[in-house]
């Protein structure tokens, strides 16, 4: 019914699930409020994932206040959103204009979902400076967790390795397969943690390029 669409994404963006509100504009004067969570964040913008229901051949929205209609919506030319983000430790309330830059249906386990990426075009200073922050400090404490963990993989590999030689040249097969074993999960550790730590520079880049 809907066709796919999507905009190249110019930021990196970081894995994190943090409350939302979001009111769908342009349909009526008090929309309802979609209570929901971000997927993914990045200093400029983020994307969210919202559970629909397929009715008659229409999507229905059925996260907050009450069912909405997807299809006045989709059908506007600028699809903007006012935002309510809830940013932890002390539950501080941000709150933006967006645009849906992209948005893209899909089916999951017999269940149907919307993803929208949204960019934050206007906010109040001293909320865009917090909101700012908070990604800087996710990112660099997400960078430490990975940084870490891919050390530990390297260890693991390493380990794996040693113990897959001595049960080789013991001609202990059991020992040896136990090596390769750690040995495959500590590579496959190492070099996950590393791709999650590149990225998760390159956002820290990318943030540093926008302040």
């Amino acid at each position: 019914m809907f066709k796919r669409r999507r905009t190249r994404r110019r930021t990196k963006r970081l894995e994190i699930a943090v409350p939302l509100h979001i009111k769908l504009l342009g349909m009526s004067k008090d929309p309802p409020t979609i209570e929901t969570a971000t997927r993914n964040i990045s200093p400029v913008g983020l994307s969210t994932e919202l559970q629909v229901a397929l009715t008659n051949g229409v999507f229905f929205i059925r996260e907050g206040e009450k069912p909405i209609n997807l299809v006045p919506y989709l059908a506007l030319e600028n699809k903007e959103v006012m935002l309510q983000i809830t940013i932890p430790p002390h539950k501080e309330q941000i709150r933006a204009r967006g645009k849906i830059i992209w948005y893209d249906f899909g089916t999951r386990e017999a269940s149907h979902y919307l993803e929208a990426g949204i960019f934050l075009k206007e906010m109040e200073a001293e909320d865009r400076k917090r909101w700012v922050e908070f990604t800087r400090n996710t990112v660099l404490e997400a960078g430490k967790i990975w940084k870490y963990l891919q050390i530990m993989g390297i260890f693991t590999f390493i380990a794996g390795t040693a113990v897959f030689i001595a049960g080789f040249l013991s001609n202990v097969p059991t020992t040896a397969k136990i090596g390769m074993v750690l040995s495959l999960i500590g590579f496959i550790g190492s070099v996950t943690a590393w791709r999650q730590h590149r990225n998760v520079m390159l956002l820290k880049k990318s943030k540093s390029t926008t302040t």
